[in-house]
């Protein structure tokens, strides 16, 4: 049987994937901050197509699918009823995030689809580039839940195997190598080191014993939960030594590289729930000074406790900006939107090549809710209304009456596209934020924020992402002013902004019925037709990158990405 032919049985769920010893056998060398696409090649494609058989790989391929059963049916389908680029990218980013904590660097990008890679792809563009090559060998098709679910396997591995390559460097700091025993002592130094390095993204290839120690002593006081990651730490341990240690090191004490590389494993899996208790702390302190309900904050009270010594809430007025957390509706009255503020880059942890842990979004497990009501992209107004009314979440009781504003704006999403409302669009995001404003973020038009980590913002823009004493100060000092300047009224009837403009997952084709009357529709939809020929011939828009053709034609697919955040 042919490669080709071995990777169609498995893409089309009639064979079982993959031994523990087979499946993506090939180690990247994590060292490099490239990886040649032959390399890529091979560690995630060649072992996928040529080994089969059950082990711990074909388990995680089915854990996957368990957990893409719920969205993939809600998620809108290409021409061929699969996924294509963009649902792809939308659906394994909420998986990891929902799943780890995790945000795959590339496919948390709204940018879409980028074709080329030079001297080899970088580490945070190899999740495209596996996706690439899985579409390629589909012909466009598209994936199913199969396919999806390897293609997170493999991501999921990568990141695996990253993760065992990072503890070989905090042995190698250590003077260890792989075939060292270790005491429980030694072990809890190299995993303190490791994870360190893990908060703090430090190469430890290059590391010396005084780099790590410097780096340890250092911990308690740049990172305030370093405490309760040591104690986090140690319970994964001991649970790891009681499941999976023998009975000889049980006793002696003594532990290998293994095991402590299943403690690093579990660690790195785990630690978006630890990281989700230091979100839910921000969120409640944020609450503490939200305005009414809106889930916003004056920025002059946002800007308090900095003042008073706290290290959170520092950002500067162009940084705020700049991520989307912040609302200039009333230029008089900016506001700190706390969903959008908790989700943002600052409050990420840049842990891996491969992903960042971050807040995990509470408004995709309420869409998670309805996707599996649902079962379909779209729904009538009414059958939402209906499962929002009685959808709690960790600030808004249920069952509860929407308001008729809800309700109108519902109405008018659905008006927008032949009577139903598609659920992974731009002003169904808008009206979740507005039905649960402090667990979903507003989503900002595409192209007017950008997701930049503080140091590549300053790199950019030239600017300060943090406010000075002073910066913060004037907008405390004039918190006065503001309040006499504003009303009872004004407070009482101030209402969340909502802009009209839609983006959507996927583009919906349009549902033209053939009568003597719909020659205009016909005459507009060759002519948007032609100059899509124009586009693809021309290279007027880079179409290929626009709608994810993986085959580079330029003119494949009604499909867009999602491009608000």
């Amino acid at each position: 049987m042919t490669g080709f032919t071995s990777v169609l049985f498995m893409m089309c769920g009639l064979a079982t994937l993959v031994d523990a010893t087979g499946f993506l056998q090939a180690i990247p060398d994590f060292g490099q901050e490239h990886m040649s696409e032959e390399g890529v090649q091979t560690s995630f494609l060649a072992e996928v197509e040529d080994t089969f058989g059950e082990g711990i790989a074909s388990g995680r391929i089915k854990q996957f699918a368990a957990a893409f059963s719920t969205i993939y049916p809600a998620l809108p389908k290409n021409e061929n009823g699969y996924l294509g680029h963009a649902a792809v990218h939308y659906a394994v980013h909420r998986i990891f995030l929902r799943r780890n904590g995790w945000v795959i660097k590339g496919l948390d990008s709204a940018h879409g689809h980028t074709s080329t890679f030079g001297a080899g792809p970088l580490k945070e563009e190899v999740p495209i580039h596996i996706q690439d090559v899985f579409e390629k060998r589909l012909g466009g098709r598209g994936f199913g839940i199969h396919e999806l679910s390897v293609f997170a396997a493999t991501i999921d591995h990568l990141i695996h195997k990253e993760a065992m390559a990072r503890v070989g460097s905090a042995l190698k700091v250590y003077n260890l190598s792989p075939t060292s025993v270790m005491s429980q002592s030694m072990a809890d130094d190299v995993l303190d080191t490791y994870m360190a390095a893990y908060i703090h993204e430090v190469d430890l290839s290059a590391s010396s014993v005084e780099d790590a120690m410097e780096l340890k002593n250092a911990m308690p006081a740049v990172y305030q939960a370093w405490t309760d990651t040591k104690y986090f730490m140690r319970t994964v341990f001991n649970d790891v030594t009681q499941a999976d240690g023998t009975a000889e090191q049980k006793a002696s004490g003594e532990l290998d590289f293994a095991l402590v590389g299943r403690v690093a494993e579990r660690v790195s899996e785990q630690f978006g729930k630890v990281q989700q208790e230091e979100c839910t702390q921000m969120k409640g302190d944020l609450m503490h000074m939200e305005e009414k309900g809106t889930g916003r904050v004056r920025l002059s009270e946002f800007y308090k406790p900095a003042l008073d010594g706290q290290w959170q809430f520092q950002e500067s007025v162009s940084y705020l900006r700049e991520i989307g957390s912040l609302d200039e509706t009333d230029p008089d009255r900016p506001r700190v939107v706390i969903a959008n503020y908790v989700n943002s880059r600052p409050n990420c942890v840049a842990a891996s090549n491969f992903y960042s842990v971050c807040c995990i979004d509470e408004c995709a497990s309420l869409l998670g809710h309805l996707e599996k009501q649902i079962a379909a992209p779209d729904a009538s107004p009414a059958r939402i209304a209906s499962i929002v009314s009685k959808l709690e979440s960790s600030t808004v009781a249920a069952p509860r009456k929407l308001p008729s504003a809800l309700l109108d704006r519902l109405g008018e999403i659905a008006a927008g596209h032949g009577g139903t409302v598609p659920l992974h669009g731009r002003l169904f995001a808008q009206w979740m934020h507005h039905a649960y404003p402090r667990e979903c973020p507003y989503p900002h038009i595409s192209g007017t924020t950008h997701t930049d980590k503080a140091m590549d913002f300053v790199s950019r823009t030239g600017e300060s992402a943090s406010a000075s004493d002073e910066e913060m100060r004037v907008y405390v000092d004039d918190a006065d002013a503001l309040k006499q300047r504003s009303t009872e009224e004004e407070e009482d009837t101030a209402a969340l902004p909502w802009a009209p403009e839609e983006e959507l997952l996927v583009m919906r084709r349009p549902h033209v019925q053939a009568s003597t009357g719909s020659s205009l529709l016909l005459y507009m939809r060759n002519a948007v037709f032609s100059l899509a020929i124009i586009a693809c011939v021309y290279g007027v828009l880079d179409v290929s990158a626009y709608l994810g053709d993986p085959a580079g034609t330029g003119c494949k697919g009604p499909e867009t990405v999602f491009l608000w955040k």
